[in-house]
């Protein structure tokens, strides 16, 4: 089954949260974003921090500082964000690598359902924006 691990989980919230703020409010502390969803305030803060280095958010330094949209959230597709925390994303653990090594592969007789499976999952997740998200 699909499944997202916790800090992919917390970038989502984190990027919603702060595509949802008025753009008179746009600067957004961890803090506060913990705080509102009951997460980790360190993991998030690492999070926001890998986000911040792939250029997806800004860290803003000083007293009011946080963290800022980076990108217009119609900019932010989820096969970006699930990229990050997730790696390749796959539907058995096969598609989940660059090489395929699995010794029944030859012989598989659910490779071709779950190819395509996974080709629509990945094209869902390149479409889908924070935006869309939002609304």
């Amino acid at each position: 089954m699909l499944y997202f691990n916790k800090k992919t989980e917390y970038a989502l919230i984190a990027i919603l949260h702060m595509a949802k703020k008025p753009a008179e409010a746009s600067i957004t502390s961890a803090r506060e974003i913990a705080e509102a969803y009951e997460v980790p305030y360190y993991l998030l803060a690492k999070v926001l921090q890998q986000l911040a280095g792939l250029g997806v958010v800004k860290a803003v330094h000083g007293t009011k500082g946080g963290y800022i949209l980076a990108k217009r959230p119609q900019d932010i597709t989820l096969a970006d964000m699930l990229g990050v925390f997730e790696g390749h994303l796959g539907v058995a653990e096969c598609f989940r690598e660059e090489k395929i090594t699995c010794r029944q592969w030859d012989g598989c007789t659910i490779k071709s359902p779950l190819y395509k499976l996974n080709h629509k999952i990945q094209t869902m997740l390149s479409q889908m924006t924070v935006e869309d998200l939002t609304k």
